[in-house]
């Protein structure tokens, strides 16, 4: 069982700049914060990026959401998977969509959604 995302999740890049995160739904809450679901991980901005070269910015956005390791099969809000807490994908580092997000908070302690 992996914990259900919420807006006060903690997702990073891999250099570990923070993902920005807000909720397309806001029927269901969790502790008083609306859970994430799809597509609620994908063109998020991300802050902090510590890892810019000359050639090359730091991460701005993710551009990709692994969906089997992000959203549940099971559980939907409004036809919507919920995002749980192994989720992944990639930024937009260096134009090639190649440095990995991932999760590292859920932004909440209480619910569970199956693999």
């Amino acid at each position: 069982m992996l914990k259900v995302l919420t807006e006060k999740a903690g997702l990073s890049c891999a250099h570990g700049g923070r993902v920005g995160l807000e909720a397309s739904q806001d029927l269901v809450r969790i502790q008083g914060v609306p859970a994430l679901v799809r597509p609620d991980l994908l063109d998020r901005p991300i802050r902090a990026c510590p890892h810019a070269t000359p050639a090359n910015p730091p991460c701005f956005r993710t551009v990709s959401v692994d969906e089997a390791a992000s959203y549940s099969s099971f559980v939907f809000i409004e036809g919507k998977p919920l995002a749980k807490l192994s989720a992944t994908g990639k930024t937009d580092w260096s134009k090639l969509g190649i440095v990995p997000f991932s999760a590292g908070a859920a932004g909440q302690d209480f619910v569970t959604v199956g693999e």
